[in-house]
């Protein structure tokens, strides 16, 4: 019987460490890992080109757009530590590239003062569903999620 308590530890040392490496992964739907925090643009931010919830995406559309709530925050002073990353509906992951001002006078306009931001992506599959996400290019907090579209 005095075996049995350090077989017990055994497998609570095991099971721990099967959970901290069972966070650490990405659950593809916007679930924050174990061990890191959300990234924090510090405002709002939503999809601008293509709009939310768009269908019918050409696949070479090349960047997306995103439009954020003002220039007072921490996107607008950090802008060129971020990117967009896009997951289709079985979890591909795409990197676009960093993100740059752009102006987008015809875009939408959802907040009392709109600050656009593009990121570069390569071509598409035609038939998904894609979730746009926003994350620091150092990879230091788990991506915020932005919207949706599909191609």
């Amino acid at each position: 019987m005095s075996g049995l308590p350090l077989i017990r530890l055994r497998w609570l040392t095991v099971l721990v460490g099967v959970a901290a490496l069972a966070g650490c992964g990405s659950s593809g739907n916007g679930g924050t890992p174990f061990f890191s925090s959300v990234c924090d643009t510090g405002t709002q931010v939503q999809l601008a080109n293509p709009m939310p919830n768009q269908s019918g995406v050409s696949t070479s559309i090349g960047q997306v757009i995103i439009v954020a709530n003002g220039n007072n925050n921490t996107l607008y002073n950090t802008y060129t530590q971020w990117h967009a990353l896009l997951s289709d509906n079985f979890g591909n992951p795409i990197s676009g590239g960093q993100l740059n001002l752009v102006a987008y006078p015809s875009g939408p306009h959802p907040y009392p003062s709109d600050f656009y931001y593009s990121s570069t992506i390569p071509p598409l599959t035609s038939g998904s569903t894609w979730s746009v996400y926003l994350s620091r290019t150092d990879g230091s907090c788990q991506p915020v999620f932005v919207g949706t579209f599909a191609t």
